[in-house]
């Protein structure tokens, strides 16, 4: 993968630990080896559980100089993060923040 190449996944609409263990090994694989983003725009229902993995995912691709970005944050996705007073942390990975 050359260095501009950025590693994308569509999020589900549905994004809970079953989703996110779904797609846990690809997601740990591209965060060590390159830039990700991640699409959110499906996003219906999010689970805080899952909302913690993805910041967890955020800070292991900072860890190995990459960047780990959430692209176009649904409604629902945007409400979940700030209900549970998350906004702060996301803003580092949601784009145009």
């Amino acid at each position: 993968m050359g260095a501009q190449d950025i590693q994308k996944f569509d999020l589900p609409s549905v994004v809970d630990v079953d989703a996110m263990d779904a797609m846990r090994d690809s997601l740990v694989s591209a965060i060590e080896t390159g830039n990700t983003r991640l699409d959110a725009a499906q996003v219906s229902r999010v689970a805080t559980n899952a909302l913690l993995m993805l910041v967890s995912a955020g800070q292991g691709a900072k860890s190995n100089d990459f960047t780990l970005s959430i692209a176009n944050p649904s409604e629902a996705f945007e409400e979940a993060v700030e209900r549970l007073g998350m906004g702060n942390i996301f803003a580092e990975f949601i784009e145009g923040n």
